[in-house]
C-alpha cells in the first residue's frame, strides 16, 4: 500500500477522541491500514444525504469534506447503495488521529 494515494482528507476528529481511543490510536503511532465503510447521514427535513460519516470496527473516526464529500454522495445516490466500504489510513497529527481515504476511489 502507497500511503501517497491516501488524499483525501476528513473532518470531525477532535470531537472523536473517544472513538479512536477505543480502537487504539495513541499519538505518535506509524500510518496504519483499515477497511472503512461510508454511511450516508440524511437530513430528515429534506430527505437527503447531508453528510458522510467515516466508520472503522463500527467507530465514527471522521466525515468526508468536499470535493470528496460530494463525490461519495453521488456514488451513493447513483447506486442506491446504504454505504460504500473503502480503505482508509489512519494517522497520528500533532492534532491527534486522522483519517485519509484513498484519493483514487471516490
Amino acid at each position: 500500500l502507497d500511503s501517497e494515494d491516501y488524499s483525501v482528507f476528513t473532518v470531525g476528529q477532535s470531537r472523536l477522541a473517544g472513538s479512536f481511543a477505543a480502537l487504539g490510536c495513541a499519538d505518535g503511532d506509524e500510518p496504519r491500514f483499515a477497511m472503512a465503510l461510508l454511511v450516508p447521514v440524511v437530513d430528515p427535513a429534506m430527505q437527503s444525504i447531508a453528510d458522510v460519516e467515516i466508520r472503522v470496527d463500527g467507530h465514527v473516526v471522521g466525515y468526508l469534506r468536499p470535493p470528496a464529500l460530494t463525490r461519495a454522495i453521488s456514488v451513493l445516490d447513483d447506486h442506491h447503495a446504504e454505504s460504500i466500504i473503502v480503505p482508509v489510513m489512519i494517522v497520528s497529527t500533532p492534532a491527534g488521529p486522522d483519517v485519509l481515504v484513498h484519493s483514487g476511489l471516490l
